[in-house]
């Protein structure tokens, strides 16, 4: 042997080429399918959700009970039955939310039927449906689950985690409001089912996809509305990803075929997966905000918006209740001092000094002339005609009533500060 010779105990490695990184392609594929099965199999065998339903059933061998569209009865609205026996809603109720109502006798135990599958056909997001029922132990009690818009097809909710879904079921409906918009809504079937992991699934993935408000957060985060235990989109992506690289790694400890590329693959089409689950419901979004909104003016936009019954009332209490701004006007409501709608109600009533803070009224605060807005129901304050006082813990004002209209009273300030 020459002195000049090298011998090399391996191979070196081969450049990555076309053939090679579509075998490192379809590795990653296969890891991430095979990723897929052992995520779904693992959360179906180990699911709490899933383990407490069995637990809870009365019945082995409970039946689905299903109901077509024109088997309920309206209480509110009007309907009209379909050739294939759904119930199209024709008319809504008038009042502060247009609204109406179908609803039908039954009896069944809650716990032996955790999911309801529903199909609703010519549904637009904005309006808003939700599944109702009413209890053996509390009759007068309207019990209620939105059904959020997630497009045509039937799909899948999840009573069973309500707190009120509970023992004898005697009446259930659907409770349907908002904006119209030429619908032709129609219901065609609801079905109460027994616990399944399908359908569980189906839950989840109805959760995932359907349109819910878009918030500040919403351009960083994918949320849905079950239960944790059902596990938050990210979540569930990133164990899907882990178990994908688990079983790589695996491979390549078998075999040296597999290419470190692969590796990178398999995180970059998880992460892809999840950014077409967020652009999906962002699209979704942009139709409706541009239904919504397109080609209107400020004013028409926000009678437009899911709070136009706040600013109504704003515009109402704007024109024809208060005086011209200067006036101080302390609003009160049931919330903290973050409150959704006590912020949007200020917004709403510029230029007025609105002095924005407490639950009750400051006594101490009140000035003779000052007004006081009480927006919806805060409990504790009651107003007595008779003595013309607004009343709440050990404390009165003397005020004057000069406005009722839902969903708020404004008061005058009489003068004193105690009673």
């Amino acid at each position: 042997m020459s002195s000049l010779e090298v011998r090399y105990s391996d191979a070196p490695p081969e450049p990555l080429n076309n053939r090679g990184f579509v075998l490192a392609l379809l590795q990653a594929v296969l890891a991430l399918v095979l990723g897929a099965a052992l995520t779904i199999t693992a959360y179906l065998v180990f699911s709490p959700i899933l383990a407490e339903q069995r637990a809870e059933a009365t019945r082995e061998d409970a039946r689905p009970w299903t109901f077509q569209g024109a088997d309920l009865l309206a209480r509110m609205g009007r309907g009209r039955e379909t050739d294939t026996g759904g119930l199209q809603i024709t008319e809504l109720e008038r009042g502060i939310d247009s609204r109406a109502i179908f609803s039908r006798r039954t009896r069944l135990n809650a716990e032996d039927y955790p999911f309801l599958e529903y199909t609703i056909t010519g549904r637009h997001a904005g309006e808003h449906v939700y599944f109702i029922w009413r209890t053996a132990a509390s009759p007068e009690e309207v019990h209620n689950l939105p059904l959020y818009w997630a497009g045509e097809g039937p799909a899948v909710a999840m009573p069973g985690k309500h707190p009120e879904w509970r023992g004898d079921i005697v009446e259930v409906g659907l409770d349907v409001y908002g904006d119209r918009r030429q619908s032709r809504a129609t219901i065609e079937s609801l079905a109460l089912e027994p616990s399944s992991g399908l359908l569980m699934l189906r839950s989840i993935w109805a959760d995932w996809t359907a349109l819910r408000t878009w918030t500040q957060k919403s351009a960083h985060h994918l949320r849905g509305h079950l239960p944790r235990a059902t596990m938050a989109p990210t979540v569930a992506v990133a164990i899907w990803a882990g178990a994908a690289l688990l079983l790589l790694t695996g491979l390549r400890l078998l075999t040296p075929r597999v290419a470190p590329i692969g590796f990178v693959l398999t995180g970059l089409i998880a992460w892809v997966s999840l950014d077409l689950l967020w652009h999906h419901n962002l699209s979704r979004q942009l139709d409706e905000t541009r239904t919504l909104f397109s080609r209107k003016t400020q004013h028409e936009k926000h009678l437009a918006d899911r709070e136009h019954v706040l600013y109504s009332y704003a515009q109402h209490l704007k024109k024809d209740v208060l005086p011209e701004p200067g006036v101080k006007i302390h609003l009160v409501h049931d919330s903290d001092l973050r409150g959704y709608r006590r912020l949007k109600m200020q917004y709403y009533l510029l230029p007025h000094n609105v002095f924005n803070f407490d639950r009750v009224p400051r006594a101490g605060a009140l000035q003779p002339g000052d007004l006081i807005l009480v927006l919806d129901t805060v409990p504790g304050l009651s107003y007595s005609a008779e003595s013309g006082r607004l009343h709440w813990q050990s404390q009165s004002v003397p005020v004057t009533l000069l406005d009722d209209q839902a969903p708020g009273a404004v008061y005058r300030y009489g003068g004193d500060r105690g009673g």
